[in-house]
């Protein structure tokens, strides 16, 4: 009898969700193929200051330097006139070049994907940022209900993939990324057919208050990892720091992309398609708030790192890096150290390092905050053979760290 019951329940929820899907948002929907065409103070009164990987200044700088392979898409959503929530696109190209998934590997979506990488081709819609981790693609205020909002954004996409049929037909569409104070309201996207799955965790450092200085975050640190810091710092001796200004990133341009490279080569698979003209722009447009401190060896670039600052926060976006001399000169090691340094002096509260080496980011303090992305197949025969697939996408195993003093912790809810 309780299955029975249950399966009536189901049956009845399906409907339910069925209609929801026919009916359209009752919020007017507004859809700009460029920043410049997206009215300021109505964007600026739903997206705040501190959400400065939303405003104009950054979206106009990803804008100036996009390729062929990626165009930008802007919704402003309003009710009763009044705008009440936006969101950003991206639509990209993933060809099969794309894809850098090794031969050796013998899991089971990675020798699919090699099986088909030569010929593979997709268009991707991505609600969020392709160049960077974290909640910047989709916001709302409390004007309206979360349900209202996710409706809204789901008949946003919809309306985008129609529209670019001419272009060429939407293959995937993919909303990113949710903190998990966030897992429960975005999930009504499954009403919509849209597949929820984790991704890795965004690495967060909390700067506490007492650090006044690197010196302060390293006495924090037990002896153990007080002492590994120290001794990377000393291998890391002879690289000479220099900040960069929008000229010297210019003609260093050369440089800088062949470091990027051997960074972004080593993907699986690479959804953003940018070159260094995008830290070009981003040092024109966000001037102060943007920083390439490059890494020099001999009088030699051998690496590079960038810092974005937005409110509070500060975020270590995109490095460059000659493996060759890494382990030597302890290169990374040394970049991670230094963007706790650069948060620090900068008064930011809290480093977001994004969702690799993790491991690595926790020996310097970093907690795990968890995310979850939601995507959906144009076709629905495929969208419902991505839940399958997805049972193979795992998260990356890795151990976490904790180098601070026995009794510390670091809180690090968003």
């Amino acid at each position: 009898m309780k299955k029975l019951k249950d399966f009536v329940k189901c049956i009845k929820k399906e409907k339910d969700h069925f209609k929801t899907r026919r009916t359209p948002s009752q919020l007017a929907i507004s859809i700009f193929d460029s920043i410049d065409y997206v009215p300021v103070d109505e964007w600026n009164k739903i997206v705040p200051q501190h959400k400065g990987l939303m405003r104009h200044p950054y979206l106009k700088s990803i804008e100036n330097s996009s390729k062929e392979k990626e165009q930008s898409r802007y919704v402003l959503i309003y009710k009763d006139k009044k705008p009440v929530a936006a969101a950003i696109f991206h639509i990209v190209v993933i060809t099969g070049e794309d894809y850098r998934c090794s031969d050796n590997k013998k899991h089971t979506l990675e020798k699919l994907t090699n099986s088909i990488k030569d010929k593979a081709k997709l268009r991707m819609l991505v609600c969020g940022h392709t160049h960077i981790s974290g909640d910047h693609g989709f916001i709302y205020s409390s004007d309206i209900t979360y349900k209202e909002a996710f409706h809204a954004l789901a008949d946003a996409c919809y309306q985008i993939r129609r529209s670019e049929k001419l272009r060429g037909k939407i293959n995937l569409q993919l909303i990113k990324d949710f903190y998990e104070d966030e897992f429960t309201t975005s999930g009504y996207l499954s009403v919509f057919k849209y597949r929820q799955f984790k991704v890795d965790p965004n690495m967060i450092l909390k700067i506490r208050p007492e650090w006044k200085s690197f010196d302060d975050y390293l006495n924090a640190m037990n002896k153990k990892y007080r002492k590994k810091a120290l001794t990377t710092i000393k291998k890391g001796a002879e690289l000479k720091r220099k900040s960069l200004t929008a000229e010297e990133i210019q003609s260093n341009f050369d440089k800088i992309q062949m470091l990027y490279s051997n960074v972004a080569d080593k993907a699986k698979v690479r959804i953003n398609h940018f070159d260094v003209s995008y830290l070009y722009q981003l040092k024109l447009n966000l001037k102060e708030e943007f920083e390439l401190v490059a890494y020099y060896l001999n009088e030699e670039m051998v690496a590079f790192n960038t810092f974005i600052y937005w409110g509070d926060k500060c975020e270590a976006h995109v490095i460059g890096n000659n493996y060759d001399l890494n382990n030597q000169y302890c290169i990374y090691p040394n970049i991670l150290y230094d963007y706790v340094k650069g948060t620090i002096e900068k008064k930011k509260s809290m480093l977001i390092l994004g969702r690799t080496a993790m491991e690595m980011k926790s020996n310097i303090g970093a907690e795990p905050a968890e995310m979850c992305c939601y995507v959906r197949h144009s076709g629905p025969l495929f969208n419902r053979a991505l839940k399958p697939v997805f049972h193979y996408i795992k998260q990356t195993e890795w151990t976490q760290r904790s180098p601070f003093k026995e009794g510390d912790t670091v809180d690090c809810d968003n």
